[in-house]
């Protein structure tokens, strides 16, 4: 009787969260790193509700000495956190694991409005079921209405084995604690073709294979196709495949660029293209709102690269100074990123006064870079590694986050190394583990990237024979 009675308590606790959970106010202080007090369980279970079932451990920890375990019947709580904006992307990241195969953990938000209401679309969560810590990372644009996010940690009633978390953060876009406001733990991909967003079922494909591969971060093309400014066009292509994505906790930024677009006479066009990014934003919904902008400007392709590089570097700094200031002006929380080639440390130019590297420059102007990193291994000169240390080491600095980009298409005319084309996705796999591996430790590193959703999604297994 007495654990029907508990249950029936449990139940309804996890039901009504929203009223009973711990309140920890954080109006005032939105853009500070962690919005979540106490996040690593170090105070026990101090500003934090226990639902029921939930204990403090001192192991396994994924952090620090302590974590919280959860079971092994149903078990729950919760942390409100006030202060929070409608339509502003926030990044929830946490570690997990379980006790046995079969159990599952969750660390979620929910989107709340100033009663405490739940509200619709407003859930957004990860679940663990390995029996040793991993890390995961999803970002959610706040829903209309949002004043509070309840972050939640769960475990299910099926499997009588425990659930333990640790390290849970909320951080805000742009805030400190979160360069960029794309966290970590990214994996990105490029989007180019615009029949992939066309019709609902190339919409529906993209996204599920984004999630078969783990990918939460689109770089999703906005710009001409066939004289045609597609973002005008057909806006509810966007709408419809960015709800979907966010629904999922997948980031999607504009992708959009050209080489030509660095000479400071045609700086218009890339700042026009941003406006139609911000006009669409304005026009769409909390939850259909692009994420960031992001370019692909190689100046280095142009025919008076070589004759003109001190220019041509500085025209293109100064249209990254233009593009980020504008999302300022405009009041925007979108980032402002772009691809550089891992060669830019070979190119010093005076900017402003100061004589650096084009890669330093370029990060001071930019929430965050991705390496065109194109090499299909990562260890030893000339590899994956070697290439990203210097920029890994100057965002660190500048605290700034770093992609690391590999390439999956066949390229002709470049050497074979600078893809993963005749390898195929295992070897990638093995390989990209390894610059995991070396850069997990780095508060710059914020995953990597493929290039591109075309190529990815007919690599085979296996080499190409």
């Amino acid at each position: 009787m007495f654990m029907k009675w508990m249950r029936i308590v449990l139940c309804f606790a996890l039901l009504c969260a929203a009223v009973v959970s711990t309140e920890v106010s954080h109006k005032g202080y939105a853009d500070a790193s962690n919005l979540v007090v106490n996040s690593g369980f170090e105070q026990d279970l101090s500003h934090w509700t226990n639902w029921g079932g939930v204990s403090i451990v001192t192991d396994p920890v994924a952090s620090g000495s302590k974590a919280a375990r959860m079971g092994t019947g149903e078990s729950g709580g919760g942390q409100i956190v006030s202060g929070i904006s409608e339509g502003t992307v926030y990044t929830l990241s946490g570690s997990g694991r379980v006790s046995i195969g079969g159990e599952t953990a969750l660390i979620g938000v929910d989107c709340m409005n100033s009663s405490g209401t739940k509200l619709e679309g407003g859930k957004f969560e990860f679940a663990f079921n390995t029996t040793t810590y991993t890390g995961k990372t999803l970002s959610f644009t706040t829903v209309p209405g949002t004043t509070q996010i309840q972050v939640y940690i769960y475990k299910n009633p099926n499997v009588n084995g425990y659930a333990y978390v640790d390290d849970i953060r909320l951080v805000r876009e742009g805030s400190s604690g979160d360069s960029g406001g794309i966290g970590t733990g990214r994996k990105a991909m490029w989007v180019w073709e615009p029949s992939d967003i066309a019709t609902a079922a190339n919409r529906e494909a993209l996204i599920n294979f984004s999630l078969s591969k783990g990918i939460n971060l689109l770089y999703v093309n906005t710009g001409y196709y066939k004289d045609v400014n597609y973002l005008t066009a057909y806006p509810h292509y966007y709408r419809a495949l960015i709800a979907s994505a966010h629904q999922k906790g997948i980031r999607v930024e504009s992708l959009d660029g050209a080489s030509e677009w660095v000479r400071a006479a045609n700086h218009s066009i890339p700042l026009s293209r941003i406006q139609d990014v911000l006009n669409y934003n304005a026009s769409s919904t909390a939850n259909e709102k692009l994420d960031g902008i992001h370019h692909d400007n190689e100046p280095y392709t142009l025919q008076d690269w070589e004759q003109n590089k001190q220019s041509l570097s500085i025209d293109y700094l100064e249209l990254a100074r233009k593009s980020k200031q504008m999302l300022i002006d405009a009041g925007s929380n979108m980032t402002y990123s772009g691809d550089i080639p891992f060669w830019y440390e070979t190119v010093s130019v005076a900017y402003n006064g100061v004589n650096k590297e084009l890669y330093k420059h370029i990060i001071d102007r930019m929430d965050y870079i991705t390496i065109m990193d194109y090499r299909d291994f990562a260890v030893g000169p000339n590899g994956i590694i070697e290439h990203a240390q210097n920029e890994i080491n100057y965002a660190t600095t500048a605290g700034k986050k770093v992609i690391i980009g590999v390439e999956t298409g066949d390229v002709p005319g470049d050497p074979p190394m600078v893809t993963f084309y005749q390898e195929g996705e295992n070897y990638m796999n093995q390989e990209l583990a390894k610059v995991q591996a070396h850069y997990s430790a780095s508060a710059a590193y914020a995953g990597y990237a493929i290039h591109h959703y075309t190529s990815y999604r007919t690599m085979p297994w296996g080499p190409r024979t």
